[in-house]
């Protein structure tokens, strides 16, 4: 049983019941290249010593003889396993010390040529309308899928990006915090099946393995450790999206928030990130592009659409001299009222006439 195991299984039971961090277990791990021999060892009750101060355990025949086989039935599930060694192994262990030595994969069969930035964007569950607003204007901008989106799946900015990325023609992926052979939350499976015929869904946990607090915020460690760029547009004072942007400053990936009102919940968490110099401010979409390294296609351009109606147009030229202004600076440079400004600006805003910034206010 144990002298004929693939590369995977025995890695797979040393992952288990090994002892060690991941880090040192990677180690022991290419110290010791023959893994049938190793196996055998363990079982057989040998104690290896790892240097100096760390022992690997002991393993427990009839307690690998079940490991295998929940091992063995996650591949007839379809469930694909990479290793540290594998070419498609999505992460750089140098970058991220406790990178798993396994991580598992369900999803799109086919495998990306080459791989595209990759893009994190995590937030509160309890979304408002402007963090939903800031995820719709941004992907009405990147219209070429000339990068990948990844979070979490869960309820709030984190399937909200996901579903809009993938209905904008993304390619997007999602890692959860238990096994592979369910899906928490339960309604999002229709949303999980919908992402996986082009993208993955990734787990460090082998199947029957149950969700709880701990893995949760392990998971978010995989998602700052596969992103490029992680994006928090939405976090209260304390929550999961910040302790995915604290693994990503460790990581050192580009960290990237969205400012919001001082006075909501929601807009504490990214406002520190900010305040602290943890996070670059995100002011517009191509604050993203420019830490992925990709480029915005350019849109039509707005000459086209130049306004016809007087006040409009006057509208349109302060913009196009000043560049940037808010509506109070329109109301006040134009001399109209309030209520048109307002008005006007929501039509030319839907006309793509004008953008409408995060921070409110208006641009060419």
């Amino acid at each position: 049983m144990f002298s004929e195991l693939t590369t995977h299984e025995a890695l797979f039971l040393l992952s288990q019941f090994s002892g060690l961090s991941s880090k040192n277990l990677r180690e022991y791990i290419l110290l010791n290249t023959d893994y049938q021999n190793l196996i055998a060892s363990l079982i057989s009750g040998e104690r290896t010593k790892y240097p100096s101060v760390y022992k690997i355990k002991s393993l427990n025949k009839t307690e690998c003889l079940k490991a295998l086989k929940v091992f063995r039935k996650q591949e007839t599930m379809g469930v694909r396993t990479i290793s540290f060694l594998d070419k498609e192994y999505p992460f750089n262990p140098n970058k991220m010390s406790d990178a798993p030595v396994l991580i598992y994969r369900t999803g799109n069969a086919g495998t990306p040529n080459r791989r595209l930035p990759l893009l994190a964007i995590v937030g509160t569950r309890k979304m408002t309308t402007y963090g939903k607003g800031q995820i719709d204007e941004f992907f009405k901008t990147a219209c070429e899928p000339n990068f990948e989106v990844i979070s979490g799946l869960a309820y709030g900015i984190d399937s909200y990006s996901q579903s809009v990325a993938s209905n904008s023609g993304f390619t997007v992926h999602s890692v959860l915090a238990h096994g592979l052979d369910n899906t928490y939350p339960k309604s999002h499976i229709s949303l999980r099946k919908g992402l996986e015929r082009k993208g993955f869904t990734f787990s460090e946990y082998p199947i029957q393995s149950s969700a709880h607090k701990g893995r949760f915020l392990a998971r978010n460690r995989l998602i700052a450790g596969m992103a490029d760029v992680v994006w928090v547009v939405e976090s209260a004072e304390r929550g999961g999206s910040l302790v995915t942007a604290n693994f990503a400053k460790g990581y050192h990936s580009h960290l990237v928030a969205s400012p919001g009102d001082i006075h909501k919940e929601t807009s504490q968490g990214c406002n520190r990130l900010i305040a602290n110099h943890s996070a670059v401010l995100y002011e517009r979409p191509e604050t993203i592009a420019a830490h992925l390294g990709v480029n915005f296609p350019l849109k039509q351009s707005l000459s086209k659409k130049v306004p016809k109606d007087l006040k409009t147009l006057k509208i349109y030229e302060l913009l196009k001299f000043h560049q940037k202004l808010y509506p109070s600076q329109i109301i006040k440079l134009s001399g109209l009222e309030k209520g048109t400004v307002l008005e006007l600006l929501l039509k030319m805003h839907l006309d793509d006439q004008v953008v409408h910034n995060p921070d409110n206010s208006y641009s060419i």
